[in-house]
Parts: C-alpha cells; structure tokens; sequence
C-alpha cells in the first residue's frame, strides 16, 4: 500500500453490507444505496472518477467487489479500521447509526484524516491465496483446541467417540492445508525467496513461516521498531506525570504472538545465537517472561532484516 501525505477535497464514504452499497458523495451531497455486484458498482461509480478518495471498512470480505471496482476505475481508495473510525465517530459525541449516516461519516473522515491514509492496492495472487490457506488452518487448529478441551470435560466420556472422530478429522483437514500451503510456496519464487529466509532463523519453523508470509507481507519495507509493533512485540510507554508505569507489549496482529512465543521457546532451548542472548538476559537477573518476550521481539527484528536481504538480492538472481 502506498501513502499519500496530500489533502483532498472532494471524497465518498461508502457503508458495505452483504448485499447493498450505501454511497455518500461529499461533491453533491447525494446519497445513493446501490447493489453489491460488480456491474451495478461500476455503473455508479464510473460518473465519479474524478474523487479524490473513497473510504470503506473492512467487512470480512463483503467489500471485494467494491475494492476491485474503484481501482478498475483508478479511485484511489483506503480500507479503514472499523475501530479507529468508530472512535472519529464518537469523537463528535454523535450516536445515531444507519447506512446513510455511516456513509456520510466515512466520507468526512476521508477528507479530515486522507494524509495519513494508506492507499489499498491488489494484493498479489499469490498472497492471497496463501493468506487464505493460513486463516483456514488457523481456524482449524482453533476447533481442534476445542473440541480436545470438550473431551477432558467432566462428563466428555458420553460422547467421547464422536469428539475423538471429530479431532481425527480435523487432524487430517489441517495436513491437508499444510500440503497446500508447502507446494503453493514452492510454486512461487518470491514467496520461496521469503520462506527460506524465514526458515533460517532459529525457532522459525513449517508453522510461523508462512503465517509470517501471509500476515505480515510488509515484511522487508519496514524499520525494527515497525515490525515489532506490527507483531504485537514492542513495549509501549504509560508514563503521566512522575508516574513511569512497567510497560508491556500490546495490539499488533493477534495471530502472530502465540506461534511466535512458540518459537521464541524452541530458539530459547537450542543453541545458537539466539539462545545466547536469551541465557544471558537470564543471567543479568532478567525474568524469563522478560526475555522471552524480548527474543520475541528479536526473531520478528531478524525476520524483517533477512526479507528485505533476500529482496535485494532477487534482482541479482534472475
């Protein structure tokens, strides 16, 4: 994605649903409620080329046809936060929510907020596929954790058999999705360049490499600090006054910190540099969680070094 750090002037919110578009054009004021396909989008977007901006949240998906359309057109588009535009919202002191109303919301925050705006881009096919293979595993993963809490549960012997059925099948589900993830790696060089880069840090293993790859693609263009704070790793200050409060890790993208914390354990245990580092923050008196928490943060660091060393030297290669 790419920032424009211009202003603009004229913009249009658009509220996605599943099955309506509710547009808000700041130039006359007009709101216009349009079906969720692609010819009906285009047919009334295309008098509106001439937007600055369009602004839409992110629906889990609703808002596909609606992002491919506005860069068929070459409307420069962003794909807020839900969370951070509610929070415009409430800024106002303002309650009242309808499709309109949001419409209308999102326009202004296009036009208030537009140079610290990412402009959405397509991703690339590939990344996209992936991205869709390493969600599914993790829900996957997710109802296997279930259901083996479900077969401990006190009275779980009743239907043991189903559960265990159920876990087995799972099992086989998420192979099935590992097998896809490995040779879709394999079929494609960029997405090989990453994994191979990924793999050779200590502790990054079949599992966090390609959650890294689909997550976090800004891998490689990003500073340290950046990624670290992408991945939900960087302390954050809660200093007011004479008060200097213990600061902890928070947000970044939840899917990255458990298996991350798995491979921080497993370089932690091994040998290699990174377990060096971590033994001897354990010898300076650091708590293990501490360190931990700091090799974490060190793994991500070295993750987006070697991405960005492998980028460099494609050009070389091919």
């Amino acid at each position: 994605m790419i920032r424009y750090a211009d202003e603009i002037q004229t913009a249009l919110g658009l509220d996605v649903s599943q099955d309506s578009v509710t547009l808000f054009d700041s130039v006359t004021g007009q709101t216009l409620t349009i079906a969720n396909e692609t010819q009906a989008l285009t047919a009334a977007l295309d008098p509106l080329r001439n937007r600055d901006l369009a602004v839409c949240e992110a629906t889990g998906g609703h808002e596909d046809k609606l992002l491919a359309v506005l860069c068929g057109l070459a409307i420069p588009v962003h794909r807020g936060d839900a969370a951070k535009i509610k929070a415009y919202i409430r800024s106002f002191g303002k309650r009242a929510k309808t499709d309109p109303i949001d419409a209308r919301w999102l326009s202004r925050y296009a036009i208030d907020r537009s140079p610290g705006l990412m402009r959405w881009q397509p991703p690339e096919p590939c990344q996209a596929q992936i991205s869709l293979l390493v969600s599914r595993r993790l829900d996957l993963v997710a109802m296997k954790r279930q259901e083996t809490n479900r077969l401990k549960a006190p009275r779980g012997h009743l239907v043991a058999d189903d559960i265990r059925d159920h876990i087995a099948d799972l099992e086989h589900r998420i192979r099935t999705i590992e097998v896809q993830i490995e040779e879709l790696i394999n079929q494609h060089r960029d997405l090989t360049s990453r994994a191979r880069a990924l793999r050779s840090i200590p502790g990054v293993a079949a599992v966090l490499a390609p959650l890294l790859i689909a997550t976090m693609p800004e891998l490689g263009s990003l500073n340290r600090r950046q990624a670290a704070s992408l991945a939900g790793c960087a302390p954050h200050p809660r200093d007011s006054g004479k008060l200097q409060a213990r600061r902890h890790s928070s947000g970044g993208r939840r899917q990255i910190r458990p298996a991350l914390f798995i491979a921080a354990l497993a370089a932690a245990r091994g040998k290699n540099p990174l377990a060096d580092f971590y033994n001897a923050l354990v010898r300076a008196g650091k708590p293990k969680r501490l360190a931990l928490a700091a090799l974490m943060r060190k793994i991500i660091c070295i993750a987006n070094a070697r991405i960005r060393d492998a980028a460099n030297l494609q050009p070389q290669l091919t």
